[in-house]
């Protein structure tokens, strides 16, 4: 049954989501809000005990406290996180930033799924990963993650590129709410 729901919505699916990629135009831009800031291209590299940090959020909380707009990126495998204004627009309003990084890793699960045949063991699994309580780590200083505490400052006055180191490797706990 769930075969034939598939296949049979299938060729509509193809082409509502083939409409919607020619309508949003490909490269072309989308017309921005009202009061969208304009952006200058800004690339950060990120590095731990001087090798580059993947995987890493790096956002840019601006210095007046200024709110309307979210400026960051993940670092990529070389470290560097090509900031986006609300995720849109490349770059970054010129101004200045504190910069704030983060990074965590939870444990993974004890539980494997069983065959979905069982329904047995596979409500058993539901109600094992349900009540299963799963660490989560920084693994980055705390000085880093918090606009507040960040010693890490940028100003962005044209196309920018800068490295910042975010100290020693950490793996601390993230206590529980």
């Amino acid at each position: 049954m769930r075969t034939n729901i598939i296949q049979n919505n299938f060729f509509p699916v193809s082409f509502v989501a083939v409409g919607l990629f020619l309508l949003a135009g490909c490269g072309s831009s989308t017309p921005r809000p009202a009061g969208f800031p304009d952006t200058v291209s800004c690339v950060i590299t990120i590095t731990q005990e001087g090798s580059p940090l993947a995987g890493a959020s790096v956002s840019l909380i601006p210095a007046d406290g200024a709110k309307d707009w979210l400026f960051g990126a993940t670092t990529d495998t070389s470290g560097n996180a090509k900031i986006f204004t609300y995720g849109t627009a490349e770059g970054a309003p010129r101004g200045k930033y504190k910069v704030v990084v983060t990074k965590t890793e939870s444990e993974s699960s004890k539980f494997t799924m069983p065959d979905e045949s069982d329904t047995v063991a596979l409500a058993q699994y539901y109600r094992n990963i349900e009540n299963e309580r799963l660490n989560s780590y920084t693994l980055i200083e705390p000085v880093y993650t918090n606009a507040d505490t960040t010693p890490l400052e940028l100003e962005i006055t044209g196309k920018t590129t800068e490295t910042f180191d975010v100290g020693k490797k950490v793996r601390n706990l993230i206590p529980a709410h």
